[in-house]
């Protein structure tokens, strides 16, 4: 294995419980199906770059890419994605993160078994990932309930991204931390 950066990208669906509990449940299915082709769509239409990998999270759709391999601003990709999306009426959070993340070498033959056993079916979906891990953290963080006001819908940019981008804010926003991940909004 080799460790090397990379940009995460995760737009989740934000309202889901709010449209899985408040709809017929074909109507749910219609609307999350809809959600899902949208995104496809955009996976698809607006390349981000070489060697991307898409985990699909049934909530969420995570895409990482490695630094230097991105063909497309991950910033104005995930900002176009999310515009798309609300076009047809879906709030969204988006996260733009960076870190290492380990990936295997093409000869590197450990770890692509599926094991299974005592009725245990195993599927390995990534190595360790820190882009991924503060993906997740910041879209935890966005969740809003009786207890926690949570960030809401939005676009968060993880402070390491705009470091790897070779990105100045002029007007810093608030910054928003969760696990010890800063992160800035930049829309809702």
């Amino acid at each position: 294995m080799i460790d090397e950066n990379a940009f995460g990208l995760l737009v989740s669906y934000f309202q889901i419980e709010d449209d899985e509990y408040g709809l017929e449940p074909e109507e749910f299915v219609a609307r999350y199906r809809a959600f899902r082709a949208a995104l496809d769509e955009c996976i698809s239409g607006l390349p981000l770059g070489d060697g991307v990998r898409v985990l699909d999270l049934g909530h969420a759709v995570y895409l990482e890419v490695a630094e230097g391999e991105e063909t497309e601003d991950p910033f104005h990709w995930l900002r176009d994605v999310r515009a798309r999306l609300s076009a047809r009426d879906f709030l969204t959070v988006g996260v733009l993160s960076h870190g290492s993340r380990w990936v295997r070498e093409p000869s590197d033959e450990s770890d692509r078994s599926d094991p299974q056993g005592g009725g245990v079916s195993v599927l390995r979906a990534s190595l360790p990932s820190e882009p991924f891990r503060r993906a997740l953290y910041a879209d935890a963080a966005s969740r809003v309930d009786d207890d926690c006001p949570g960030w809401g819908p939005g676009l968060y940019v993880d402070a390491e991204a705009i470091d790897a981008l070779g990105k100045k804010l002029r007007n810093v926003p608030t910054a928003l931390v969760a696990s010890g991940a800063t992160f800035y909004r930049f829309a809702r």
